[in-house]
């Protein structure tokens, strides 16, 4: 059988689309392990950066140096060592410290605009796995103020995130509705956002408003998995 030959331009695609996927791969098992933080913000991280890469030329230079830059430092946030693998770091203080540190450098150097704002965010994510969530918040806030969508909505999500975690309900609920009001290419997880939101009323006694929250998602995405979700709450709300 003939071997099948590939133009430059497939083998580039092939070669995007490879990177797509161990970006999305290396996302959701840091995901499973992180699981303070809020299995919306994988989602939101994996469709916010496929999107951009499906949008993206790769014939610029400067976009494929940007890319394999911030490729280098995920790697760092995202490692785990083999099973008879010497990790290579001490802690995974140091990992974060040190993922912290390339992600820096890419808010500074000659990148594109769209890795500079993914590096903050994800300097943000260094600080919060470091425990320092004054700094982290202060870093995200900042960055939902400049971001476009849909990365706006995974910041959006992270922040809101910290704000109900650290009890400032209310800041929680206002971002979420932000988000509510996009589209769907703008913001891909609404029905996630709209389970926390009830989640969130919940807490702060406003059983009415989160039955009610809760209904509107069943109806919108009978589909989604927080629609189940969203039965077996209604059901736990006395």
């Amino acid at each position: 059988m003939a071997e099948k030959k590939y133009s430059h331009k497939q083998m580039k695609k092939m070669m995007k689309e490879d990177e797509v996927a161990s970006f999305v791969d290396k996302t959701l098992k840091w995901g499973k392990e992180n699981k303070g933080l809020v299995y919306g913000i994988v989602i939101a991280v994996i469709i916010a950066v496929a999107a951009y890469v499906a949008i993206t030329s790769y014939t610029s230079n400067k976009v494929e140096k940007s890319e394999l830059a911030f490729s280098k430092a995920s790697k760092i946030f995202y490692y785990q060592p083999g099973k008879n693998e010497t990790p290579k770091y001490k802690s995974k203080k140091e990992q974060y410290i040190k993922a912290m540190e390339e992600f820096k450098k890419l808010e500074t150097g000659n990148y594109t605009d769209s890795v500079k704002l993914r590096a903050k965010f994800y300097e943000g994510l260094c600080q919060l796995n470091l425990n320092n969530t004054p700094e982290a918040e202060k870093i995200l806030e900042k960055l939902y103020g400049n971001s476009p969508y849909p990365l706006k909505t995974t910041v959006g999500l992270t922040l809101a995130n910290i704000k109900a975690n650290t009890g400032e309900i209310d800041k929680a609920i206002k971002i979420l509705d932000t988000l509510m009001q996009q589209n769907t290419y703008n913001n891909p997880v609404k029905d996630y956002e709209m389970f926390k939101k009830a989640k969130m009323l919940e807490k702060a006694g406003k059983l009415k408003q989160a039955k009610e929250l809760l209904n509107q998602l069943i109806l919108d995405f009978p589909d989604s998995a927080f629609a189940t979700d969203a039965k077996r709450e209604k059901e736990n709300i006395s």
